[in-house]
């Protein structure tokens, strides 16, 4: 499955929406707020599911392991039922430490890296554990700071995961709040040198995605 999550509108709010050959599968919508950001995802004319910054938490926990989460965001369904959980995650020693996303969907653990090949843009594959569910790429360059995000993936699990992630990190690493641009063209490029991150990154698995192949 090919999708192509895609920003419509970036000022005071956020808008977006999610295609699948060529037609559009849902909406989000990213209201202006200084702190606590939550988003909804629009599906059929009501709410599919929503991600809202957990203001109860605190933002830095550390795990018994020594590891640490932060920026948490809990999951919703469409009737308000908490049906997951968005962090940052932290590994590794203080002189190799490197950080993912993590999102606790319904029964699975994903993880999601951010691999940077500089001209190649954004690579960002998502895993179960050590099999690859899913692969999110991202250009590096933007254009009126409407970024978009292509997904990969074998199914609708691995799409909807790759949909919530893919706004989550946009929310936190892309977001230009109250920022208006036209005709504003912004390159960025990011190399990812640490190797347990860049084993993660498979080119082949796009193409396995495209040809219907797992």
């Amino acid at each position: 499955m090919v999708s192509l999550l895609r920003q419509t509108r970036s000022a005071l709010s956020a808008s977006y929406v999610l295609e699948r050959d060529g037609a559009p599968v849902c909406t989000a919508e990213l209201p202006f707020r200084l702190l606590n950001p939550s988003l909804q995802i629009l599906r059929g004319g009501g709410v599919w599911a929503s991600l809202e910054a957990s203001a109860g938490e605190s933002i830095r926990r550390t795990d018994p392991d020594g590891s640490w989460r932060r920026s948490p965001f809990a999951v919703r369904d469409g009737a308000g039922q908490p049906i997951g959980r968005l962090c940052r995650r932290r590994v590794g020693s203080f002189f190799s430490q490197y950080q993912y996303m993590e999102l606790s969907l319904y029964r699975a653990v994903l993880q999601m890296y951010e691999v940077g090949l500089g001209r190649e843009g954004m690579k960002y594959p998502v895993y179960d554990g050590a099999r690859q569910l899913a692969l999110v790429e991202k250009s590096p360059v933007v254009c009126n700071n409407l970024d978009e995000y292509w997904i990969y993936s074998f199914d609708e699990f691995g799409e909807f995961a790759s949909l919530l992630l893919s706004l989550y990190v946009d929310v936190l690493s892309y977001r230009n709040a109250g920022e208006y641009a036209v005709r504003k063209k912004e390159t960025r490029y990011v190399w990812t040198r640490k190797k347990e991150v860049l084993e993660k990154y498979d080119p082949a698995f796009r193409a396995r995605c495209e040809g219907g192949m797992r």
